[in-house]
């Protein structure tokens, strides 16, 4: 009997030392292929659609080329093969295995590597940022966006509702206004096949 509280003790200790550490796979702020990030800037943006191993990646930065003739609002957008992890809602940073890349709108390439930054939930909410950014482009207002552009998103804890503001980047003239997508605030959509 008297080993019995020594047991528990250590039990207790190694079950305090795990927890913050064993607390389940964290595929955020992770490198999703390679255990080896490239040093220069991959291509960064909110994943806005998914097929197979592919994710669509579009970054809200968008390049102003109407001073040469061009868009006014051109967003950068590619496809990524080799992506079977990030989720539709986050946001990602992309670099390349530096083969071909196609270069039709949006352009298309093969990841190496995937870093998906954790997302916030703010204080009061249920749902985090790329929970509501996907529930925000599966409504029936999100599907009609051919390639969504994640401009902001706001939780307002009052009301339990967020805003997601897109614009259609294949729509790139000054006077598109954003759409507003309002997603109540409930437990997170998950992935759609």
């Amino acid at each position: 009997m008297s080993h019995l509280p020594r047991v528990l003790l250590i039990l207790l200790s190694i079950l305090i030392v795990c927890l913050p550490g064993c607390s389940g796979y964290n595929d955020c702020n992770s490198v999703q292929t390679q255990a080896n990030t490239p040093s220069e800037d991959g291509f960064t943006g909110y994943v806005v659609d998914r097929k197979d191993d592919s994710i669509l990646v579009v970054d809200p930065a968008y390049k102003d080329f109407g001073a040469n003739g061009g868009e006014s609002r051109y967003y950068p957008a590619k496809w990524f093969s080799n992506a079977p992890n990030p989720q539709v809602g986050s946001y990602v940073e992309v670099w390349t295995d530096g083969g071909p890349e196609n270069e039709p709108y949006p352009g298309q390439a093969r990841a190496e590597t995937i870093d998906v930054s954790c997302p916030a939930t703010p204080d009061g909410a249920h749902m985090s940022e790329a929970d509501a950014i996907r529930a925000g482009l599966y409504s029936s207002d999100g599907e009609q966006v051919r390639i969504p552009v994640i401009e902001n998103v706001d939780f307002d804890k009052d009301t339990g509702i967020w805003i997601i503001r897109m614009r259609d980047a294949m729509s790139t003239t000054e006077n598109q206004d954003p759409i507003e997508v309002k997603v109540e605030d409930i437990e997170p959509v998950g992935e759609q096949e």
